[in-house]
């Protein structure tokens, strides 16, 4: 990666170059993983990172952010307590016309005005207002998360501010992780059961329904019914 300044880069300025097929070759980005910690359990609450002006981000502080917040995170609140998440992608390719260096070379040092220059990095272009890492975990480590983020805003070209808001898991009870010994274990996530209601149509209705209007077993009872009213009536004669 070249070591000129940041700020030489930090800038939005005309199209973005992402055409790698008709490019001679691209330096490989140093962001090794996006996700980190427990993956597979929800959270309830979020934490983002979100800048404040539209610029671009180098691969190397976006990598420097994520060591930060990462680090920070595995040792104050535990691999199986957080789920961390990289929002943005490098795509974006820079170009540097390379000068001349060394001795004798104060001639050619300056080089072309304008010049097209050749990829020596990747950065990701963001707009205000955009959010570029997030944690997810619960509320009793809120503190050590904004820490962990806001040591993580020093090493992007750009103001941050952190956002943090509640998650609404629908039909879970997500428990606060418990301490066993020495160690924090994560609490299951315990799914909630909805008993299911009870038909109010449908072939069983019907056939319970049936009966009761009549059938084989309410004709007996009316001819009965009969019997008993012409034996009164003999009998009153």
């Amino acid at each position: 990666m070249v070591r000129k300044p940041a700020k030489m880069y930090r800038n939005i300025s005309k199209k973005a170059y992402t055409r790698r097929k008709y490019m001679g070759g691209v330096p490989g980005s140093k962001i090794v993983q996006f996700e980190m910690g427990n993956l597979s359990q929800e959270f309830p609450t979020e934490v983002d990172l979100i800048v404040e002006e539209a610029c671009q981000i180098r691969h190397s502080a976006l990598e420097a952010a994520r060591i930060t917040t990462n680090r920070r995170l595995m040792k104050e609140v535990g691999r199986s307590n957080f789920h961390f998440k990289v929002r943005v992608f490098p795509h974006h390719v820079l170009r540097e016309n390379k000068q001349a260096t060394g001795a004798g070379a104060d001639r050619v040092s300056e080089g072309m005005r304008l010049s097209f220059g050749k990829a020596v990095g990747t950065a990701a272009r963001v707009s205000a207002g955009q959010k570029i890492l997030t944690v997810y975990s619960t509320p009793n480590y809120l503190e050590k998360i904004k820490d962990a983020l806001h040591h993580a805003g020093y090493k992007l070209p750009t103001p941050v501010h952190l956002k943090v808001s509640e998650i609404k898991v629908s039909g879970r009870i997500i428990a606060a992780p418990k301490l066993v010994g020495e160690k924090v274990v994560a609490a299951p996530v315990v799914v909630e059961e909805v008993a299911a209601e009870p038909a109010k149509g449908g072939k069983d209705a019907a056939k319970g329904a049936a009966p009761a209007k009549g059938g084989k077993d309410a004709a007996p009872a009316k001819a009965d019914d009969k019997k008993g009213a012409a034996h009164a009536k003999g009998g009153k004669k």
